[in-house]
């Protein structure tokens, strides 16, 4: 393995030149400039970051809580800061925690004692509790996707969501409406979208039953299917239903397909997100559309706001949109 001392030597500088390249650092020529990178090319140099670190006193990584790589809107949303921090010349460093009090602190203790710059916390547990933890948190923080007080947050406006869908199910002359949440003991930012669909609902006098998701994150598919399968059960004349993600209305379609009920004749079906099988799918899924390279890239540069000394904003809310497909 090439060390900086044989970059050196191959372009003919100084050590002290090499580095000066390497950090965009100090008075440097064209020339040196050229021959250093040549030189870092034809050697195939990888310089060791960690040591950089460690001498500068600055560690360009960043952390990340998030609930889950299988789920498809967490992996997405992981792929788009992993985008965003790299623009930026930052490096990223993931810990799982699902849902679970005790590995949310695990998983925040664990990125300190890497020495990450700061965190970008993506989890949705107990908001209250949370929010002490986080608060002792010994690095720059941002929460992403739900608004904590005193933290600096990002989230989806999720309240417009729930008006959306509302709005499109009952312009489709939807009259028997369900609508299946996350666990609604779970104060999130992501309830808005629950509370905003019943309200327009009630407001529109449409009739609309609640079922709730009581594991969120954490269920099961099979779970999930036994869910569904009850609302299905109980709810025979719906002729519209609003799932909190795409997920189960993927379960949705599959379920009202083994029953031979025509989709969207008989029964209209929204999800929420748009995860890439949402458009994959027959027929492909209406949902409301969150902007995930946005939700990232906000909270990746409200995270480098805080560790560069700029003063960030305390919340930011990405506007969401509706899609409209095939099941609809």
């Amino acid at each position: 393995m090439s060390t900086i001392k044989d970059v050196a030597a191959y372009a003919g500088v100084s050590v002290a030149t090499v580095s000066r390249v390497l950090n965009n650092k100090g008075p440097l020529s064209e020339k040196a400039i050229v021959k250093v990178n040549e030189a870092i090319e034809k050697l195939d140099y990888h310089p060791n970051i960690l040591a950089r670190s460690l001498a500068s006193g600055k560690n360009n990584t960043i952390g990340v809580v998030i609930s889950s790589f299988n789920d498809p809107f967490w992996s997405e949303i992981a792929q788009e800061i992993e985008n965003a921090a790299r623009e930026k010349g930052y490096h990223v460093l993931y810990s799982i925690a699902q849902e679970q009090m005790e590995q949310e602190v695990a998983a925040l203790e664990e990125l300190q004692t890497r020495q990450v710059s700061g965190i970008i916390y993506a989890c949705g547990g107990d908001k209250k509790l949370t929010q002490q933890i986080l608060q002792q948190c010994g690095v720059s923080l941002v929460s992403l996707i739900n608004a904590m007080d005193g933290i600096c947050s990002v989230i989806s406006q999720d309240w417009k969501g729930g008006v959306l869908a509302a709005r499109h199910l009952i312009a489709k002359g939807c009259e028997r409406v369900v609508h299946v949440s996350g666990n609604l003991e779970r104060e999130l930012s992501a309830n808005g979208r629950t509370y905003a669909f019943m309200e327009e609902c009630k407001k529109r006098g449409i009739d609309c039953r609640l079922y709730e998701n009581k594991a969120g994150n954490s269920a099961s598919t099979d779970m999930l299917r036994k869910l569904i399968n009850q609302v299905f059960y109980e709810n025979p004349e719906m002729d519209g239903i609003f799932l909190s993600n795409d997920i189960m209305a993927t379960l949705c379609i599959s379920n009202a397909q083994s029953q031979g009920t025509r989709i969207p004749d008989e029964l209209r079906i929204m999800g929420y997100d748009d995860i890439r099988i949402s458009s994959l799918i027959y027929p492909s899924l209406t949902t409301i559309r969150q902007d995930f390279k946005l939700l990232a890239q906000g909270a990746v540069e409200m995270l480098l706001d805080q560790i560069e000394g700029r003063e960030p904003s305390k919340l930011l809310e990405i506007p969401v949109e509706l899609v409209e497909r095939k099941t609809t």
